[in-house]
């Protein structure tokens, strides 16, 4: 029986790639700021072999750069005065 729970990752400075390691197969579920940070929420299974995820968060109108692939969602710093925009590598 698999045990599957869910999972807060911080993301790094905008306008970099950002590495983490997630369990194989993680859900990217959204993306929100808590208490100042912006973090990404992942529905995960227990006990399933850990692998690099790359991501990318880039303000609007900022140069995405090479190798964006698909959305993963939004956030919003200092009440909405600057929005960021997350990226997973597209390789």
């Amino acid at each position: 029986m698999s045990i599957q729970r869910v999972y807060k990752y911080r993301l790094g400075e905008p306008g970099n790639w950002i590495t983490l390691q997630m369990p194989e197969g993680a859900e990217i579920l959204c993306v929100q700021v808590q208490n100042g940070a912006p973090y990404l929420w992942a529905r995960v299974t227990v006990g399933d072999p850990p692998v690099t995820r790359h991501f990318r968060v880039a303000g609007t109108g900022h140069d995405l750069g090479e190798g964006v692939g698909r959305y993963v969602g939004t956030f919003q710093l200092y009440g909405g005065e600057l929005v960021f925009h997350v990226f997973e590598d597209g390789a």
